[in-house]
C-alpha cells in the first residue's frame, strides 16, 4: 500500500478503531502535507524519534476528516496562520522502507497490522488514543507489587489508566523503573514492547543517575529525579522537596535575604538527605546508591523474556 507519512514529534496519535483527534499544524510542520492530501484522504502518522533522528515504524493510519484555518499567536504575540485538521484513526500499520519525493516522505509497502492479535508473540501495550501522564508502584509484599500508568483520553478528556501486577516476576525497584520506562516508551514511539521498553529503561535511568550527580556536585536538591519523562515521585525526592521548603521558610522567617535563604537551605537539605539516605559523598558509588537507596530504582537488564511477560501482564489498552 502507497501512503504519504507524516512525523509526529509529540507522540500524539488517534486511537486506531474510529478515535478522533483535533491538532493545530503550521503550514511548513505538516500543515501543507494534509492539504495536499486532501479531506477524506488517508495518510500514515508515525513517532518521530528526536534522540535518534529517525522515524518509528509502527504508527496509525488516519483519515483527515476535516481542516480548516485559524490565526494562532506565537511566544512573542505575533499572529501566524494555522491549520487544524480533524483526523480519525483507521488503524495501526507499519512502514518496512521509506522513500522521499521533494520534502516529503512515503512509503509503498505500508501493511495494516493487528497488534491486539499479534500479542502472544509480539506483546505491546499501545500508546495511540491517549496521553500517559504519570504512575505509581506500590508494594504490599513480593507477589504483590501493582502498577499503574494512568494519563488522558484525547478524544474525552477522561482519566484512564492501565495496571498490572508485578509480583512474583519482579522486585519492587524493577517495579518501579518499569513504570517511568513504560510511560516514556509510550510517549516516545506510541507503543511499548520489550524492545521499547529495553530502550526506555535505558534513557530513563542514565538521566536519574545524571539529576543525582547534578545535584550533589551543584547543591541542587530540587533537580532530583527529574528526567525527560516528568518528575520521579520517591523517598529521596520526597524528602528534598519537604527539607528544601522547611529550610527555606526557616530562613526566611529569621530575616535572611531570598537568594541566602534558598542557598543555605539548599546545603542544609543535601547535607540532611545524603546523611539520611546513608548516600556517600565518593564520586560514582553516590550515583548507584541514590539510584537505588534514595528513588528506588534498578537498571539491572532482565531477560527478554522477562519483559515480556511484564508487557503481556497490562492490558493492550486503557479501554478493555
Amino acid at each position: 500500500m502507497d501512503m504519504l507519512i507524516m512525523p509526529v514529534a509529540n507522540g500524539i496519535l488517534p486511537r486506531p478503531e474510529g478515535g478522533t483527534i483535533t491538532g493545530m499544524f503550521i503550514m511548513e510542520n505538516g500543515g501543507q502535507l494534509l492539504l495536499d492530501v486532501g479531506v477524506g484522504r488517508e495518510i500514515f502518522i508515525c513517532p518521530w524519534l528526536i534522540e535518534e533522528q529517525g522515524l518509528y515504524p509502527i504508527g496509525v493510519i488516519v483519515r483527515i476528516v476535516n481542516i480548516w484555518s485559524e490565526i494562532a499567536a506565537d511566544d512573542t504575540g505575533n499572529e501566524i496562520p494555522v491549520l487544524m485538521a480533524k483526523l480519525e484513526g483507521r488503524g495501526h500499520a507499519r512502514w518496512y522502507t521509506l522513500r522521499t519525493a521533494g520534502s516529503y516522505i512515503y512509503s509503498t509497502d505500508i501493511e495494516y497490522i493487528n497488534l491486539k492479535k499479534m500479542r502472544k508473540e509480539y506483546p505491546s501495550v499501545s500508546g495511540a488514543g491517549w496521553s500517559p501522564q504519570g504512575g505509581y508502584t506500590e508494594f504490599r509484599d513480593k507477589s504483590d507489587i501493582p502498577v499503574t500508568v494512568y494519563g488522558t483520553d484525547l478524544e474525552t478528556g477522561q482519566e484512564i489508566c492501565i495496571t498490572a501486577n508485578l509480583g512474583g516476576l519482579v522486585e519492587l525497584e524493577q517495579a518501579h523503573t518499569i513504570e517511568h520506562s513504560i510511560i516514556r516508551a509510550l510517549t516516545m514511539y506510541g507503543l511499548c514492547t520489550a524492545r521499547t521498553l529495553v530502550e526506555a529503561m535505558s534513557r530513563e535511568t542514565d538521566e536519574l543517575k545524571k539529576s543525582v550527580e547534578f545535584s550533589i556536585k551543584h547543591t541542587l536538591p530540587e533537580v532530583l529525579g527529574l528526567t525527560a519523562s516528568g518528575a520521579c515521585g520517591n523517598p529521596m525526592t520526597n524528602l528534598a522537596q519537604f527539607y528544601l521548603a522547611q529550610e527555606f521558610v526557616g530562613n526566611i522567617r529569621t530575616g535572611k535575604s531570598l537568594d541566602e535563604s534558598l542557598a543555605k537551605a539548599r546545603r542544609a537539605t543535601m547535607s540532611q538527605l545524603t546523611g539520611d539516605m546513608g548516600i556517600t559523598m565518593q564520586q560514582g558509588i553516590r550515583v548507584l546508591q541514590g539510584l537505588k537507596k534514595g528513588m528506588a530504582h534498578d537498571d539491572t537488564v532482565l531477560k527478554l523474556e522477562t519483559y515480556k511477560k511484564v508487557i503481556n501482564r497490562f492490558p493492550f489498552a486503557p479501554w478493555g
